[in-house]
Parts: C-alpha cells; sequence; structure tokens
C-alpha cells in the first residue's frame, strides 16, 4: 500500500478502530477517522483528502449505510467500501450488498487478511472475476524444494493457477521448485515455477511482502478439486 493513500474509518467502537487504525499506519496507509456516517459523507464531498475507500463498521443502520454509500458516489463514483467488525445477520448484509459493499473484514483477522482486503480494496478487485483466477490469502507455512535445496517461506495468496509466497530468500525468476505445506489439516505437493520476484531494489509489486510469485503447473484432479475448495470457502469468509 502506498503512503499517499488515505482511508476513510468511520468510527463506532472507539477501541475497535484504535487497533484497526494502528494496523493500516504500520501498512502505510493514513487512517482518516470520523465519528459517523454524516462527517464521513462531508469528508468525502470537501475533497480535502484524497480518499482511496472507506471501512464502514458493520453494526451501523442498513438503510443509512445506503444512503452515505450513495452520496458520497455522487462526488466519488468509483469510492470502493469495506464493512469490518462483528460478523452481520443476512439482513444487514443484504443492506451492504445494495449499497455497494461486497468486501468484508470480521472480526479474528489478521494483519496479512487486512493487508490483502485493502490491495483488493484498492486494486477495485471485483467479485465477478472468473473463478479459477480468484486469489485467497493465507498464512500457510511451506518448505520449499529448489536446485537440490530445501528453504522456508510463507504463503501470502493463493489461487488454483499459482501463488505468492513471502520469504526473505526468493528464488530466481524462472526456478522450478516444489512446494510441500498443509491446507486445513490436508498435505499438499505442488510443482511450479518462479512467475517474478519481489525482492530489494526491485519491487516488481510494491503492494506485496517480500517473496515471490509462483505459477503452477498442470494440476491433476485430485489436487485441484480441494484446493479449489478451501480458496471457495476462504473467500466466501471475506465478502458481505
Amino acid at each position: 500500500m502506498s503512503a499517499s493513500h488515505f482511508i476513510l474509518l468511520v468510527e463506532s467502537d472507539v477501541t475497535q478502530t484504535d487497533t484497526l487504525a494502528t494496523q493500516l499506519v504500520r501498512l502505510g496507509v493514513e487512517p482518516i477517522r470520523v465519528a459517523d456516517l454524516a462527517e464521513a459523507v462531508e469528508t468525502v464531498k470537501s475533497r480535502q483528502y484524497a480518499v482511496a475507500a472507506v471501512l464502514l463498521p458493520s453494526d451501523l443502520p442498513g438503510k443509512l449505510i445506503r444512503k452515505a454509500i450513495k452520496s458520497m458516489r455522487r462526488r466519488e463514483p468509483m469510492l470502493p467500501a469495506m464493512a469490518f467488525g462483528k460478523e452481520p445477520d443476512s439482513t444487514q448484509r443484504k443492506y451492504f450488498r445494495q449499497a455497494g459493499v461486497l468486501l468484508a473484514l470480521w472480526d479474528g483477522y489478521d494483519e496479512g487478511m487486512l493487508r490483502f482486503q485493502l490491495n483488493r480494496l484498492v486494486s477495485g478487485e471485483q467479485q465477478t472475476v472468473a473463478r479459477g483466477s480468484r486469489r485467497a490469502p493465507t498464512h500457510t507455512p511451506t518448505r520449499i524444494r529448489v536446485g537440490g535445496r530445501e528453504k522456508t517461506g510463507t504463503i501470502y495468496s493463493l489461487s488454483e493457477g499459482g501463488c505468492f509466497i513471502e520469504s526473505p530468500r526468493a528464488s530466481m525468476e524462472g526456478a522450478e521448485l516444489r512446494l510441500l505445506f498443509l491446507l486445513d489439516e490436508r498435505p499438499f505437493e505442488i510443482e511450479g515455477i518462479v512467475a517474478f520476484s519481489n525482492v530489494p531494489g526491485n519491487l516488481q509489486r510494491p503492494n506485496l511482502p517480500l517473496g515471490m510469485g509462483i505459477r503452477f503447473e498442470e494440476l491433476d484432479d485430485a489436487t485441484r478439486r480441494p484446493l479449489a475448495a478451501f480458496i471457495q470457502q476462504r473467500m466466501t469468509d471475506l465478502e458481505v
């Protein structure tokens, strides 16, 4: 995330937003904290800040959310928004969806998930993206076998076509490797090729941690099916 991004943070529970604001700052995002939806609307209308997105507590009145988002998007038509906090009931979810709020950050998230969701939010990623290309956040340790040696890393995001591994020891682009990891206690062993390295001096993806992007070789059905099921469930938990 770029430090030039301002995120409008609507407060409901100050204790909760204190924690979230601190996490945003650590990720290089400047939170603009407002007391309620009315102040959020006025802040967007004033254009005092280049607001990249709005974070909305999940316990705000649903009808007011729809009205506020509509008002903000009259000034900023493409302004993205994300719900956060306690997972709401089906009626509240409906209000969020009707307001065009599709992404969620429910209680229990970690900072890696926060960074993943913020990147989706400000990139304009749509939820209608093809199923096979959907990326799900994880914090999954993996063993990496490459060139007759083994090292470790952490899978930051995962799709049916590949993954991004957070590691200070990224391999060179084009390197062939084998990943061994567990998802929901199920073992996976997948071959892949390094598509790009994200390292100091060559940050090809500034919004990602240090590491490398991996493109999977063709997966058999026995591997693809459980991988797809994990991704589908993970993404369901990150959407309203």
